[in-house]
């Protein structure tokens, strides 16, 4: 999706049209309401219908929440147009099976007309349907609906009940949700830029969801046990909706097999083929796996990198240095290796979301590091942020519910199945250590609280 849109979005014509995509201050109302909308997720990535409103016939479409631009196919080898028109949502209908019922509806959304794969036309300029899903069982798409369309929309993803949820926003703020025990990652939209377009430019604004991590820390022995040291490599993630493995740059990789000591990680040749068809087109590479995951927040800053902000959070929530006696330091609790960078106990950390599948672990498409749509991320985040090391697809998120919380520039994550662990911000050690224990442990434990 990203190598081809970010050379193909609009033609010069419609720039009067662009004000959504040029203007990030302009959001359009809210859409759906607070009941689900069931997709189909079966090839990884979230498939729905939309309809544009001056078109009878539903289109098959992805929700890539890594798109910036919502597009639909013409199926014909003509130049890219624009238009602004209300799109309708469609779910899988019980009664039929199909993705043909409306649930929410978008306005005054500029919809692009552009095929967004790489493929041949044949003799009378038409061309064959994109696919996403797996090479073995590919499913062809003739839209995609982007960020763009949800500008002014929270959307709830629960994959593992097939539903999302098309809300006005999400209700309380970070200290609440974080009572509540969700992982509120603060300012996760990052990239945006201008797209040159038949000569003229059209910026377009930040919605990629860019998520920090963590590849193969040590696992959280629970609680009153000596505390993890600090392992793992340290890696940047897109979210894409569009995919269902992630996709992983070899580097990184390599980093990873390095860093946490998985017996199991073999070198990238010796790895099997595998691929995965993204809205662009065909990715291949070499299937692997992480043995865990994490995902870490970025916003609060105190000079940690991802990993050390997990072990940073085990020691001061309920590790050794939260349970030190009266009268030792953070220094005699952990052997010297205090937890934050001014070598005191006390830091804001970010929230931690541990995800440690079943063996053999996370998933992975092990890609060149010169693969076009990682370059093309790099390219557009850099300096922002670090080199993007991968794209994060929704089979990791199955254990979890994620509110993409657009109207608070944020994203909430909450855990609903095995292999899931939420811990939440730590902006105040001393006043959050109680309420972190017992969103981790429940009432078992009393780490942090008054007796």
């Amino acid at each position: 999706m990203v190598s081809r849109l970010l050379v193909a979005a609009c033609v010069a014509p419609g720039l009067a049209g662009c004000s959504l995509i040029a203007d990030s201050f302009l959001t359009n109302d809210f859409s759906g309401d607070a009941f689900p909308t069931t997709v189909d997720t079966a090839s990884g990535a979230l498939l729905v219908g939309i309809r544009p409103g001056d078109e009878t016939a539903p289109k098959r479409a992805v929700l890539d929440l890594l798109s910036p631009f919502t597009l639909v196919d013409p199926l014909r080898n003509v130049d890219p147009s624009l238009r602004q028109i209300d799109v309708e949502l469609l779910g899988r209908d019980p009664v039929a099976g199909t993705l043909t019922l409306p649930r929410a509806r978008f306005p005054d959304v500029q919809l692009i007309t552009l095929h967004p794969c790489v493929t041949t036309p044949d003799a009378m300029g038409n061309l064959p349907n994109c696919s996403v899903g797996t090479q073995s069982d590919p499913q062809l798409i003739d839209a995609v609906l982007g960020a763009d369309a949800l500008a002014g929309d929270a959307v709830r993803l629960r994959l593992a009940d097939n539903e999302i949820f098309v809300l006005a926003d999400v209700g309380g703020d970070d200290a609440g949700r974080s009572l509540s025990c969700d992982a509120v990652f603060n300012a996760p939209y990052r990239g945006g830029g201008t797209l040159v377009i038949a000569g003229s430019e059209l910026p377009f604004v930040n919605r990629r969801i860019t998520l920090s991590a963590c590849l193969g820390p040590d696992p959280d022995p629970g609680a009153q046990a000596p505390k993890p040291t600090q392992r793992g490599a340290d890696a940047l993630f897109v979210v894409s909706t569009g995919i269902g493995i992630s996709i992983l740059g070899e580097t990184a990789y390599e980093r990873y097999r390095l860093a946490a000591g998985d017996p199991a990680a073999l070198p990238v040749a010796s790895l099997p083929i595998g691929a995965v068809y993204m809205p662009s087109g065909l990715v291949t590479g070499h299937l692997g796996a992480i043995n865990r995951l994490s995902l870490v927040g970025a916003a609060i800053s105190n000079g940690l990198s991802p990993c050390r902000q997990i072990y940073a959070h085990h020691e001061l929530a309920d590790g050794p240095v939260a349970q030190a006696p009266s009268g030792m330091t953070c220094s005699d609790v952990t052997g010297g290796d205090c937890p934050c960078k001014d070598g005191t106990s006390t830091c804001t950390v970010p929230a931690i979301f541990e995800l440690t599948p079943p063996a053999p672990g996370v998933a992975v498409l092990v890609v060149p590091d010169s693969n076009p749509t990682l370059q093309a991320l790099r390219t557009e985040l850099r300096p922002d942020q670090a080199e993007v090391d991968g794209v994060l697809g929704t089979d990791l998120l199955r254990s979890a519910e994620i509110d993409v919380d657009y109207p608070h520039d944020r994203l909430l994550a909450r855990c609903t199945g095995p292999g899931c662990l939420a811990r939440p911000q730590m902006t105040n050690v001393s006043r959050d250590r109680c309420a972190i224990n017992h969103c981790i442990y429940g009432d078992t434990d009393n780490i942090g609280c008054a007796n």
